[in-house]
């Protein structure tokens, strides 16, 4: 009787040997899962490429705004400096009547 036990115990360890276990499949599949959720959210979440890319498009616009508005502003100010310098007498401290 031992000799039919030893057999069978025999048997079940070459087929753990041979393949992989419900746990180590289970393992590798959560593995896996947990890999592809991060990818995903790399990739497609709040700090994904798209939005860097996004993000870059928009800082360009606003660099443009900002040059024109500065470049506006400096015709803005030749104009006032020309204005002031026609008008000497009037003092911007004293209040008008």
């Amino acid at each position: 009787m031992p000799h039919v036990t030893d057999e069978i115990i025999e048997e079940k360890r070459q087929k753990r040997e041979k393949g992989f276990s419900f746990l180590q499949v289970l393992f590798l599949i959560l593995l896996v899962l947990l890999a592809a959720i991060y990818m995903g959210e790399t990739l497609f979440g709040e700090n994904s490429l798209e939005v860097l890319n996004a993000l870059k498009k928009q800082q360009k616009i606003l660099d443009t705004k900002i040059k024109r508005i500065s470049h506006e502003n400096a015709i803005l100010q030749k104009k006032y400096f020309e204005l002031k310098a026609l008008m000497p007498d009037v003092d911007e401290d004293t209040p008008q009547k």
